[in-house]
């Protein structure tokens, strides 16, 4: 059987419909109704289906309630990017006051006792995940 794809659909779950028949004609009514996206194998939409231009360059996520479904948030990936992303930090150290005996230096100032925030940026790095590029097409 030629043409499998995975169909992605809320409260459809997933599964595997041919949109082929065994000879490669294609198959009149699959029974997939309108508004279901799909990944495709071999990058080309079976008849009946068009490119899902809102999907491409994005990871899907399921929502928990339909008024989220078409939320985008950031900028679609390129071909084959793993973006570089970095964290913000931000947090305190509380250094409490100690006792020396018979201390007697000129440092008056360093690793005074209180508490000193700290805050910034890391690096940015990619996420190194692995990934395969597949096509995302809409039922018509």
């Amino acid at each position: 059987m030629t043409g499998r794809f995975l169909l992605l659909g809320l409260g459809l779950g997933l599964g595997l419909v041919a949109s082929r028949s065994a000879s490669g004609e294609p198959v009149e009514e699959d029974g997939v109704p309108p508004g279901m996206v799909a990944h495709v194998e071999g990058g080309v939409c079976p008849p009946g289906w068009a490119p899902a231009p809102n999907v491409e360059g994005r990871l899907v996520v399921a929502v928990a309630e339909g008024k989220d479904v078409g939320v985008q948030v950031g900028e679609p990936l390129t071909d084959r990017e793993d973006r570089a992303h970095a964290h913000a930090y931000a947090g305190e150290i509380v250094l409490p006051a100690k006792a020396i005996a018979a201390a007697d230096g000129s440092n008056q100032a360093g690793a005074q006792a209180q508490t000193y925030p700290i805050a910034g940026t890391t690096d940015p790095g990619v996420s190194g995940l692995p990934f395969v590029q597949v096509m995302a097409c809409v039922k018509q």
